[in-house]
C-alpha cells in the first residue's frame, strides 16, 4: 500500500518536473519574441532615404518625399501612410547583412551601416532591421529608410 502511494507521488513528482522543464525552455522563446515585438512597435519617423535596391518601386525623389513620414507599427496593424498592412507576426532572425540583402532585396548592406549581425523583422508587407536603440531600417518599395522612434 505505501509502494504504491510512493509510486504515485513520485510519477506525480516526475510530470510536475517535465511540465516545468518545459515551460523554462520555452519561457525564453516567448520573451524573445516579445523583447522583439516591443523593439520595433511604434511610431517611426523616416529620417534619410539611404537608397534604392536593383528593382524599386519609387525613384529617388519619391523616396525623398517619404523623408517626416511616420510608419506604424504594432501587432494589430503595419500602417504608412494610406497603406494599411494588417496584423502581423514578429519573425525575426539574426542574419549576415550582405548576405541576406544581396539573396532577400538584389542590394548591397554597405550603404546602410548595419550591425553584423543584424537582426531583421519580417512584418506583414516589409522588413525592418534593427539598426540600434530607437533605430531601424525599413525597407518599403525597394528603398531603405533610415527611422527613428517617435517619442510621446
Amino acid at each position: 500500500m505505501i509502494t504504491n502511494g510512493l509510486t504515485t507521488e513520485i510519477q506525480r513528482l516526475w510530470i510536475s518536473s517535465v511540465i516545468l522543464a518545459l515551460l523554462l525552455a520555452i519561457a525564453p522563446l516567448a520573451q524573445g519574441a516579445d523583447s522583439i515585438e516591443r523593439r520595433v512597435s511604434g511610431q517611426w519617423k523616416f529620417i534619410a532615404a539611404l537608397f534604392g535596391a536593383e528593382i524599386v518601386a519609387l525613384d529617388e525623389h519619391e523616396a525623398k518625399k517619404l523623408i517626416g513620414h511616420i510608419f506604424i507599427i504594432s501587432k494589430r496593424k503595419v500602417r504608412f501612410d494610406d497603406r494599411d498592412c494588417g496584423e502581423t507576426e514578429f519573425d525575426a532572425q539574426k542574419v549576415e547583412p550582405n548576405l541576406h540583402l544581396r539573396k532577400a532585396f538584389h542590394a548591397d548592406a554597405e550603404k546602410l551601416g548595419l550591425p553584423n549581425p543584424v537582426t531583421v523583422v519580417d512584418l506583414s508587407c516589409t522588413s525592418v532591421f534593427i539598426k540600434g536603440a530607437n533605430r531601424l531600417v525599413i525597407a518599403w518599395q525597394g528603398w531603405f529608410l533610415e527611422a527613428v522612434r517617435v517619442k510621446h
